[in-house]
């Protein structure tokens, strides 16, 4: 038997013994039970974690991984002749999983008071529910769907005892009120990628960041604002000098590893001295 073989055994066993594991149940998750829908039935509930995340989402994983990943719960539904796909992702902190959140939703028919961040279309309802990304999605798209997938959520908030995401204070100013819900987090390439493009090539020389972005570009105009926490002072240092004050940026350092980033083609705006105070 080849060495190569020998190791290849010995994967696939860890592999089936992870799975036994997270087969189990967590009780740490809001989930969905048999008694929260009657006329319906749950048709599968399955836990993963790791590695075992490409094996549910095949070429989606990589993103998941790079906020902080924990754990998965899987949840299939039928009810009133429409399917549900119920996933709860378990993120390392509250941080993590808004930063999910705030990658993973564009064009949200509506923003519901039932909790702060939340997108609902006709097809899903996606939330960052404290350490937990959150994503309801129906089969069908329509007005019964709609309010089915939400009847759904309500149960899922009625039960969680978590702590939500904290917006950091520059960000709750006034200001920025009509802007807020599209504040991203981004925590590497995979989340600029599918979060903010326009900086993919900005952070290519970096690693281990985490960039809280709001950024304001309706018609020719933008500007943007962000947060960014560095994991050294070398590397703050070397993003400044790549992106050194100008007409069009300004930056601030607030700590030895923690930098204010502004960068605008407006003629004129206040956004800088709001956000630098």
């Amino acid at each position: 038997m080849t060495l190569l073989f020998q190791k290849s055994r010995f994967i696939t066993v860890l592999f089936f013994f992870a799975g036994i594991i997270y087969a189990q149940a967590d009780s740490d998750f809001p989930a969905l039970t048999a008694t929260d829908i009657p006329d319906g039935k749950i048709i599968r509930t399955s836990y993963f974690g790791g590695e075992a995340l490409w094996g549910i989402i095949d070429g989606g994983a990589d993103i998941y991984l790079e906020y902080g990943f924990d754990k998965l719960l899987l949840q299939e539904i039928e009810l009133r002749q429409t399917n549900f796909r119920v996933e709860f992702y378990r993120m390392i902190d509250p941080v993590s999983a808004y930063g999910i959140f705030s990658v993973s939703h564009f064009k949200c028919n509506k923003r519901d008071t039932l909790t702060k961040y939340v997108c609902i279309t006709p097809f899903q309802v996606q939330c960052a529910l404290g350490r937990f990304y959150v994503s309801i999605a129906n089969d069908k798209g329509t007005k019964e769907a709609d309010m089915l997938t939400i009847k759904l959520f309500e149960i899922i908030l009625s039960r969680s005892k978590e702590t939500l995401f904290e917006i950091p204070a520059r960000f709750s100013k006034p200001e920025y009120s009509s802007q807020i819900q599209n504040l991203k987090v981004i925590k590497g390439a995979l989340g600029f990628q599918n979060g903010f493009p326009t900086w993919s090539e900005k952070f290519e020389q970096f690693s281990n960041y985490i960039v809280y972005l709001l950024a304001d570009d309706s018609g020719e105009e933008y500007s943007y604002s962000a947060i960014i926490k560095f994991f050294s002072g070398e590397e703050m240092k070397k993003f400044v000098a790549q992106n050194p004050d100008s007409k069009s940026i300004k930056t601030k350092s607030i700590s030895d590893n923690e930098l204010l980033y502004y960068e605008s083609n407006k003629p004129e705006s206040a956004t800088p001295n709001v956000f630098f105070k």
